[in-house]
């Protein structure tokens, strides 16, 4: 006897015949699925202790955001009018005015909104850069994703140079600046990896992460030709800690990367953050000669719709491509839905090609190769027998779905993440009608808007909580800017 059925939906399996059931169902024992097929046929072989009808609905696997930020969820909005760069304003915000608290509420929101979202896994970078000095940041952020039930990738590891990288750490309200090393990061990002990989049943997992594959130039700006000539000794000595920790604990290795890095990181025959245990977010304006290393070295790609990146031409080289919602701030849902739509109208219009990322495989990039990208497509990203049990009911019966016909074109060009009604992780139903049945919403948020608040106190931000700008034109900034110290 099955432990859980789900029947009469849409299913849609993301198998590799890409099959979909317009009467099917889905059969659960423990955390594996046990059974995908029509659902008379389902029924008779796997009566199950509990059946949940899923007529009018769309059964799909558990989407899968290979890219966003932890600390985001509580810096929403805030700063992204600023006439500069909003990096000036969350980095050393960060670094900073960051407590332990702080990550666990994040970590609350985070998990709670991606679940509502239909996402059942999430990969975490613990800020815009990873702060990894104190491993109480990660570890806080692993154990709320874990309550709420939600899969989640923690990444940590190195940030950005120069060497040794200011931080500072409260206690009782009183703040306490210091230095820290490469190697006191580095030994940081592993006490999380010891503690969290693998953990809560192996919900959560931790991958080292670089601010950057080249930390010796400028980053989220291509590196001029004339610049991007050789790696420096510093981004050697980091790609070989960085190999090193992997292999230690048996990890895979995420970072971001901007035009000119893969060409350089390419030069290092022996430790390059390039091959099929990495996978790269942004890649923006990459030479066709760097969309050919990715391919050649099985590099996966992530890509968050409104950078200059080549998705078409990663793709036609046989580079395996996640969407991503680069989430959750200063104005980015974890709604992958919406993020796929976005990076397809996107390259559309930058390729003047109404015809490019057809509906099937957008879906396929938030599912499967999503899961290709994280090394987990043996476990997730379809509804196959033996996967784990991750699945996202959709409610089709609503005006702006409804026809329910060519249910993947209404899934992506329609859909959003509020349409979600059901959630499964590992065989356990954390969301049911719009409910989340694992941990107290209410105070996860009320815990979160306390420590979003006190943060803007602590770092002096109240300037960047910005007006809308009723009745102009263009958005105008007409007070002093000021960023965190």
């Amino acid at each position: 006897m099955a432990d859980l059925l789900l029947v009469h939906g849409t299913v849609v399996t993301m198998d590799p015949a890409r099959a979909i059931l317009e009467d099917g169902a889905v059969a659960i024992e423990g955390n594996r699925i046990v059974a995908v097929g029509p659902a008379a046929e389902v029924q008779r072989r796997h009566p199950a202790q509990r059946t949940i009808d899923c007529r009018g609905k769309a059964v799909i696997p558990g989407l899968i955001d290979a890219h966003g930020h932890g600390g985001h969820s509580l810096l929403k909005t805030l700063g992204c009018d600023t006439p500069s760069v909003w990096m000036r304003i969350v980095t050393p915000t960060y670094f900073h005015f960051t407590t332990p608290e702080f990550w666990y509420a994040d970590g609350l929101v985070a998990a709670l909104e991606r679940l509502r979202a239909g996402v059942t896994c999430g990969v975490s970078v613990m800020g815009s850069m990873p702060r990894s000095d104190d491993p109480a940041f990660g570890n806080n952020h692993a154990r709320a994703y874990a309550e709420v039930g939600v899969r989640e990738v923690v990444c940590v590891g190195p940030c950005h140079t120069p060497w040794p990288h200011a931080v500072s750490r409260w206690d009782s309200g009183q703040r306490e600046r210091r230095e820290v090393t490469l190697e006191e990061a580095l030994a940081g990002a592993e006490a999380v990896i010891e503690t969290w990989n693998h953990g809560a049943d192996d919900r959560i997992r931790v991958f080292i992460t670089p601010f950057t594959i080249v930390p010796s130039v400028e980053p989220s700006s291509p590196t001029p030709p004339e610049l991007a000539t050789s790696l420096t000794a510093h981004d050697r000595l980091q790609a070989r800690r960085i190999r090193e920790i992997a292999a230690r604990w048996k990890t895979r290795i995420h970072s971001d990367a901007f035009g000119g890095m893969v060409r350089l990181a390419a030069q290092d025959d022996e430790h390059a953050l390039l091959g099929p245990d990495v996978h790269i977010q942004h890649l923006t304006e990459i030479s066709l000669e760097e969309v050919h290393i990715l391919a050649d070295t099985g590099t996966s790609a992530g890509h968050a719709p409104g950078g200059l990146c080549p998705v078409p031409q990663l793709l036609d080289a046989g580079v395996n491509v996640a969407i991503t919602t680069d989430g959750s701030s200063p104005r980015r849902p974890f709604d992958l839905l919406l993020a796929a739509r976005q990076a397809q109208f996107a390259q559309q219009l930058l390729n003047r090609d109404r015809y490019l990322l057809p509906v099937g495989k957008l879906l396929e990039m938030i599912t499967i190769d999503a899961a290709r990208a994280l090394g987990w497509d043996d476990e997730l990203g379809s509804l196959e027998v033996g996967k784990k049990a991750d699945l996202a009911v959709l409610n089709l019966r609503q005006p702006h779905l409804v026809p329910n016909w060519m249910v993947v074109h209404r899934l992506i060009h329609e859909a959003n993440g509020h349409d979600v009604e059901t959630v499964i992780v590992d065989g356990k139903v954390v969301m049911e009608d719009r409910r989340v049945l694992t941990v107290d919403e209410p105070a996860a948020l009320d815990a979160g808007e306390r420590e979003a608040r006190a943060l803007v106190a602590r770092a002096g931000l109240e300037a960047h909580l910005t007006p809308p700008g009723w009745g102009r034109t263009r958005l105008a900034f007409d007070r002093p800017v000021t960023f965190p110290e």
